[in-house]
C-alpha cells in the first residue's frame, strides 16, 4: 500500500512538477496515465537510495506533437532512524547542491571565460533537485528528490567493475581534474568569494566531531578492516621486511591502529590554496562510460552524495587504489597517471583563466608543488579503498550477508566476522599490497607528522 502511494505521487504530482520546472518542457503535457511509465531496474539501486526510471510521452499542447522523455528519479531509502545512522540528510541535500548550484556554476565560469573545456557529459543533465521538502501524498518523512537524464540513451553505461586498463584510467584522471581545475580557476580568477558561497553550503562529512564519531558506519568497518590488515601482516611477516615499509606500517599500527577514524579526520585539512570542491566517492562505481565498440570514448560523473572540500588527493587517491589494478602500479604506472591528471588540470585551468603554466601565478599547482601536496594526503585513499575491497571482491552470498548487516545493525558482531574473511585470500592480498606500496611511496610518512 505505501509502495502504491509513492508510486502514484512520482508518476503524477512529481510529473506535473518536472514539467514545470524546465523551460523547454513547459507547452508539453502527458494525456493520459499511460504515457508515465514508472519501472525500477535492478541493480541500480545503493545502500541509501532507489532510483526509479520515469518514462513520459509528451505532447506538444499547440502542435500536437510528441517526444519520448526518460529520466532516472532517485529518492532516499528507510526510515527517518536509518536516514540519520547512514548519515542520508547530509548526503543527499550535499548531492542536490552540487547538481544544482556547483556544476552551474562551474559551467557559467567556463562560458565566461569563454573557454575551449566542454563540461557538457561532466554530469547528467538535471530536471528537478529537491531537498529537505515534504509531500504527504508521497509520505510523512523529510524527502530529497533527484530527477536527472537517462544518459543510457546517449551511451553512456557503467564500465568494469573493479580494475580498468589505462584506456579507462585515464578517461577519469582527465574528468576529474577538469572539475577539480573549476575550483582552482575561480580562485586564481579573483572569484574566491563565489568559491566560498559554493563551499559554505556544503553540510561538512567529517569522521569526527566536537571530539565524537560522527560517521558511525564508516568508523566501524574502518576498525574491522585495519583488524584484518594487520591480522594478516602478523601471520605474513615477509611483507614487513622492508624496513620502509615495516616501519611504517607499525607506526600507522600504533597510532591509528584502534582509531582510524582520527587519522581519516586529518586527510581532511583545509587548504586555501589546494582545496577543491571535491566529488567525494571517485571511483567506477559512481561513473559511466561512454564507448565506441570496446573502446571508452568519454566518462561522465554520477554519485555525489559524499563531496566535501578538500585535498584533489582525496578524489585522486581513492580512485587510483581503488580501480587500478595493482600489476599497474609498477614500471612508471603510477606516476604515469598522475602526470595524465596534473597535465589535464593545468591544460584547463590555463584555458579558464588565461594564464600561461610558467606563470608565477601558478607556481603552486606546478607538478614537483602538487605532489608534494598530494603526498600528505594519499593515504586518505588506500584506506577508503581497503574499506571497500571485501565487499567488491567478495561472492554474491557474502555480499548480500554484508549488505543485511548494514541495513539492520552494523555493529553486530556478525557483520564483523563476514567482513574480516569476505573474499579471503584475494582480498587479504590486494589490501595490504594496497597499504605496502602506500608505505613505499611515502603516504604514511604523515603518521608521525602532526
Amino acid at each position: 500500500m505505501e509502495q502504491d502511494k509513492k508510486e502514484r505521487f512520482l508518476t503524477s504530482q512529481l510529473v506535473d512538477k518536472i514539467i514545470r520546472s524546465n523551460a523547454d518542457l513547459q507547452d508539453y503535457r502527458t494525456v493520459s496515465a499511460g504515457d508515465r511509465t514508472l519501472t525500477t531496474p535492478q541493480g541500480l539501486d545503493g545502500f541509501m537510495s532507489v532510483i526509479h526510471r520515469l518514462t513520459l510521452k509528451l505532447t506538444h499542447q499547440s502542435s500536437g506533437a510528441t517526444k519520448c522523455l526518460t529520466v532516472m528519479v532517485k529518492v532516499m531509502k528507510g526510515d527517518d532512524n536509518f536516514r540519520q545512522k547512514s548519515l542520508g540528510l547530509v548526503l543527499f541535500p550535499n548531492e542536490i547542491h552540487v547538481y544544482s548550484a556547483v556544476i552551474p556554476a562551474f559551467e557559467q565560469l567556463v562560458r565566461d571565460a569563454g573557454s575551449s573545456l566542454d563540461l557538457r557529459t561532466l554530469a547528467p543533465r538535471i530536471y528537478l533537485a529537491e531537498a529537505g521538502v515534504r509531500y504527504p501524498a508521497y509520505s510523512d518523512q523529510e524527502e530529497t528528490f533527484l530527477v536527472m537524464e537517462d544518459v543510457s540513451v546517449a551511451g553512456f553505461i557503467p564500465g568494469p567493475r573493479l580494475n580498468l586498463d589505462q584506456t579507462h584510467l585515464e578517461l577519469m584522471a582527465r574528468k576529474i581534474a577538469q572539475f577539480h581545475a573549476c575550483s582552482y580557476a575561480l580562485r586564481v580568477s579573483g572569484q574566491s568569494d563565489t568559491l566560498g558561497r559554493l563551499v559554505k553550503q556544503i553540510i561538512p562529512l567529517n569522521f569526527l566531531q566536537d571530539g565524537k564519531i560522527f560517521f558511525e558506519s564508516y568508523d566501524i568497518v574502518f576498525k574491522v578492516v585495519f583488524e584484518r590488515l594487520f591480522r594478516y601482516f602478523d601471520e605474513k611477516p615477509a611483507l614487513l621486511e622492508q624496513a620502509i615499509v615495516g616501519d611504517r606500517v607499525r607506526a600507522l599500527r600504533s597510532k591509528y591502529g584502534t582509531t582510524p577514524s582520527e587519522l581519516m579526520q586529518r586527510c581532511l585539512e583545509r587548504d586555501e590554496q589546494y582545496s577543491v570542491i571535491l566529488h567525494g566517492d571517485y571511483n567506477r562505481n559512481n561513473v559511466l562510460f561512454r564507448y565506441e565498440g570496446k573502446v571508452p570514448q568519454d566518462v561522465m560523473l554520477i554519485d555525489f552524495q559524499e563531496n566535501r572540500y578538500g585535498s584533489p588527493a582525496l578524489d585522486l587517491s581513492f580512485f587510483m587504489y581503488m580501480n587500478m589494478p595493482p600489476e599497474a602500479w609498477t614500471n612508471g604506472g603510477w606516476d604515469h597517471l598522475l602526470a595524465v591528471y596534473h597535465r589535464e588540470l593545468m591544460q584547463c585551468l590555463c584555458d579558464i583563466v588565461k594564464l600561461q603554466p610558467d606563470d608565477e601565478t601558478l607556481q603552486p599547482y606546478r607538478l614537483d608543488a602538487m605532489k608534494e601536496h598530494l603526498q600528505k594526503h594519499f593515504i586518505y585513499g588506500a584506506i577508503i579503498a581497503i574499506k571497500f575491497l571485501p565487499c567488491m571482491l567478495a561472492n554474491e552470498q557474502e555480499v548480500q550477508e554484508i549488505v543485511h548487516h548494514f541495513h539492520t545493525d552494523v555493529t553486530a558482531d556478525g557483520f564483523r566476522q563476514i567482513y574480516l574473511t569476505a573474499g579471503g585470500e584475494m582480498v587479504n592480498e590486494r589490501i595490504s599490497k594496497v597499504m605496502v606500496h602506500a608505505a613505499q611511496q611515502g603516504y604514511l610518512d604523515m603518521v608521525d607528522k602532526e
